[in-house]
């Protein structure tokens, strides 16, 4: 309708019609309208509108509703409301972040868990090997007479039947020093004065401190187990060992030889010697060593920047050769602390020697009772129990002769090598290239090490994120229909 050609307005015609227009318009407007056919029609489509309109009806409140918001519960309506503010998309975002965070603090809280327990199956791995590596020593022994001089001398024989290079008592993977990621350390120590049988020392330490294990261990021809502070394992209970043939200890004037011998004296000294030559006086300290007989119990060596080089070993050298030895260490430089002790063990070893008969004549007469056969079952299984027990203690009391008479047999020397320091005019700098050559190099380290982390834990840690992922899947897309759901159900009574 244009208001050009027509001088009222549909907004006036339809004011008219709702009794809404002012009085000294109305016989203007009725007369125009009555004229008009335009405005008739338009008059008479508006009169129907308003008929429709009035015969609407507002559907009122369900009785449950009524009462509910009458009584002030209402809040979960109006919760509702407000839930729907939220799309779909983003309660789908939300639900998988608690996903995800569920995941992570499960993760958080079981890896420690998980990599504690593969760090102590590894050490009890590591002392099962050292035990078996005893054993191994034990029936080496008792096959060639000595101890074995390399660890590979435990292993198989590349081909034909075990020698005194292969004696094919261990698998080739703990011959070779590596299993249940610990690292395995054979010492052999040369045999002199009373036991021409030598010994050994062997150590276990983890390959990766912290991660393969916490504990290092060591144990020696004793069969005793020790961790690295010296503690022995088990409370201080040496490790059960195969009987060995000795000579000395089998012989029944054992303790009237040992009443005979001259005072066993284990002796000990101390000595720090200031050196010109750092690295001229350690090969002398080797070659003194040969010279004597000795061997190296312990050694370390520092050597920081803009101070002397330290050399710190504990030497073990015959006892008889002592003094010589001493004398030829003194002649490397200038001594600045000598010191010598000697601790008698004389009445300590014959009363070892002494029980060790008693424990002896004790367990041949039970072995004649068992060898019998005579009386109830449960007698026999008492006197058997006692026989291992007796045993045991014969065993410890073996041990612990063995490590007496090696204190008598080699003396210790515990030496310090310190070289005489002289403060340089001009400390060598790099030069900037190399200092960004090195730069670069540490940088490109770090990323590699970092990529090869990740891939690392998502290769060790994936699965297990997979599984879990699998396991919350379902639950979460069970629960994400329901939504879905209920969502589509609101949308559908609200419109």
């Amino acid at each position: 309708m244009n208001t050009s050609s027509h001088p009222f307005a549909p907004e006036e015609i339809m004011a008219l019609i709702d009794g809404e227009l002012p009085a000294e318009r109305v016989q203007s407007v009725s007369a125009h309208v009555e004229g008009c056919p335009e405005c008739s029609a338009l008059a008479a489509e508006l009169r129907g509108l308003s008929r429709q309109i009035n015969t609407w009806e507002v559907v009122g409140f369900p009785e449950r509703l009524a009462d509910e918001i009458t009584a002030g519960r209402w809040e979960k309506y109006t919760g509702a409301v407000s839930k729907r503010r939220h799309s779909p998309a983003t309660k789908f975002a939300l639900g998988v972040a608690s996903v995800l965070a569920a995941v992570l603090l499960l993760l958080a809280i079981s890896v420690p868990n998980l990599l504690r327990s593969r760090m102590a199956s590894n050490e009890a791995s590591a002392v099962g090997s050292l035990r078996t590596l005893n054993t191994a020593a034990v029936t080496y022994l008792g096959t060639y007479g000595h101890y074995p001089p390399s660890l590979q001398s435990f292993g198989p024989p590349s081909n034909g039947n075990p020698t005194e290079d292969a004696a094919d008592l261990v698998d080739s993977g703990l011959a070779e020093g590596l299993k249940s990621k610990y690292r395995f350390t054979y010492f052999a120590v040369p045999g002199v004065g009373r036991d021409s049988r030598g010994g050994y020392i062997i150590t276990a330490d983890p390959v990766e401190p912290g991660t393969s294990g916490q504990r290092h261990f060591s144990t020696d021809e004793t069969g005793i187990i020790r961790f690295s502070n010296g503690e022995v394992l088990g409370g201080g209970s040496p490790e059960k060992l195969q009987e060995q043939a000795s000579p000395m200890i089998g012989s029944p004037d054992t303790a009237r030889l040992g009443a005979e011998t001259a005072p066993m004296i284990a002796r000990t000294a101390e000595l720090k010697v200031v050196v010109e030559k750092f690295d001229h006086a350690r090969k002398e300290v080797d070659r003194i060593l040969a010279q004597y007989k000795g061997y190296v119990a312990h050694l370390s060596a520092s050597a920081e920047n803009d101070s002397a080089r330290i050399l710190i070993a504990s030497l073990r050298v015959p006892a008889d050769q002592l003094d010589a030895c001493i004398a030829e260490l003194k002649q490397l430089g200038r001594v600045t602390q000598e010191s010598q002790a000697g601790v008698e063990v004389t009445r300590e070893h014959q009363d070892l020697i002494a029980r060790l008969k008693n424990s002896r004549n004790t367990e041949a007469r039970l072995d004649d009772v068992l060898r019998q056969r005579h009386g109830k079952i449960a007698d026999v299984l008492d006197v058997e129990r006692e026989s291992a027990r007796v045993r045991g203690e014969i065993e410890q009391m073996e041990a612990k002769q063995k490590t007496l008479e090696h204190r008598v047999d080699f003396a210790t020397i515990d030496l310090k090598l310190t070289e005489e320091y002289k403060v340089q005019l001009n400390s060598p700098t790099p030069s900037v290239a190399t200092q960004l050559r090195n730069a670069c190099i540490k940088g490109f380290r770090n990323a590699s090490e970092n990529l090869l982390g990740i891939l690392l834990f998502l290769a060790e840690f994936g699965p297990t994120l997979l599984l879990w992922l699998a396991i919350l899947f379902f639950p979460t897309r069970l629960l994400w229909r329901r939504h879905q759901r209920a969502y589509a159900l609101e949308t559908s009574s609200g419109g």
